[in-house]
């Protein structure tokens, strides 16, 4: 029989009879059995492991396989704590595994490995063969590793070059046009350029949404136009660098077109425009009562609404709230999302973010509603 096969019976008949205690007269019996045991089993693993080390020795370098070759991170293994307890008795216990971490294995190691651990050929290396794999790696990889990271910042630097436009970048803006639907006056004009998107919001003199029921552009082919077929908003994307052509809108409920000129390649781009249109709109919430809609200031509540005083005004402070205001002669121009409640206004327009902008008698304390809650305004620096 195998002297392996016979070292591990005895061992598992020496634990049977120590567990069992079959022949163990008193406890000093069973403890020097045990101990026995404990020998026999120790000396057994270290024969074990004796006897591994050589069959790994007489194991061919061609058939290991290489392990965490390509690893990175530092190998982590991990010792079960219940075998710390068998090896220290006396170490304190404790539920978490101990942890060894081992270096990382290096770039250039790692090809070894790989090397090495490849088959052996069958037939003995020519000149032959030699010649032609150079011939190979010439004609595949000609160029060493320096000079293929200089080509690559060679390509870099080309198409960052090729991403810088001709001329500065146009300038973003965003405008407010009040529209004039009257024979004889001039379409406004909306800025396009190529490579940017511009949206145009349509909404009537309260500030409230006017659907759009239907639209036709001049020149298809300079200009891409979006619209999902029920709000108030046209998406427009000038195609060609430069180029003029013109757009047609219909608004629901309104008889009379709205006419818009596009102009691309303007040093100005408009990033958005609200288009106010004289009248109610069906969607129209917050109707206007007393003294209606002013026909003279519109243009001037139509800056206010942009964050831009009339020409010649002062600016004011304001204290009590969000609000900006100006003084232009005995009126007062307030912009603040609040509703004015004292003293009344002359004149009011809404931009479709829920922007006021408020004509005024001078006043030094103005009363707002903020959220349903009246509060007192003071203005100050006359």
């Amino acid at each position: 029989m195998d002297k392996r096969l016979l070292k591990n019976l005895c061992i598992l008949i020496l634990s049977a009879v120590s567990s069992t205690g079959i022949f163990a007269a008193d406890s000093s019996s069973v403890a020097t059995a045990t101990e026995s045991s404990m020998d026999e089993s120790s000396g057994y693993q270290e024969w074990v492991n004796e006897d591994k080390d050589k069959d790994e020795q007489a194991q061919p370098p061609s058939l290991a396989s290489p392990q965490n070759v390509y690893s990175k991170a530092p190998t982590i293994i991990r010792t079960p704590a219940s075998t710390q307890q068998k090896s220290a008795p006396n170490a304190s216990q404790s539920n978490e595994d101990n942890l060894v971490i081992s270096k990382p294995m290096s770039y250039e190691r790692s090809q070894r490995i790989m090397l090495n651990s490849a088959p052996p050929g069958g037939n003995k290396i020519s000149s032959d063969s030699d010649d032609a794999f150079n011939a190979l790696m010439r004609q595949n990889i000609p160029l060493n590793p320096k000079q293929v990271i200089k080509l690559r910042q060679l390509i870099d630097n080309s198409q960052r070059a090729a991403a810088i436009p001709a001329t500065v970048p146009p300038k973003p803006v965003s405008t407010t046009i009040m529209m004039n639907l009257a024979p004889g006056t001039t379409p406004p004009a909306i800025r396009l350029s190529q490579g940017y998107v511009t949206s145009l919001v349509f909404v009537d003199s309260t500030g409230a949404p006017w659907p759009i029921a239907a639209f036709d552009v001049g020149d298809p082919k300079a200009s891409r136009i979006q619209w999902d077929g029920k709000s108030n908003v046209l998406i427009i994307q000038g195609v060609n660098p430069y180029g003029d052509s013109d757009l047609v809108v219909r608004l629901a409920g309104l008889m009379t077109p709205i006419t818009l000129e596009l102009v691309s390649g303007q040093r100005v781009v408009d990033f958005r425009t609200d288009i106010h249109v004289a009248g109610i709109g069906p969607n129209a919430k917050d109707l206007p009562t007393g003294t209606g809609l002013p026909n003279s200031a519109n243009q001037v509540l139509l800056d206010v609404l942009d964050g831009v005083g009339p020409a010649g005004s002062k600016l004011l402070t304001v204290t009590g709230g969000d609000c900006q205001a100006w003084l232009f002669g005995d009126k007062m121009y307030l912009r603040t999302r609040l509703t004015v409640l004292s003293p009344g206004w002359v004149g009011r327009m809404v931009s479709p973010d829920g922007m006021y902008a408020y004509e005024i008698q001078r006043s030094a304390t103005v009363l707002v509603s903020r959220y349903g809650t009246p509060v007192e305004l003071r203005i100050e620096d006359f």
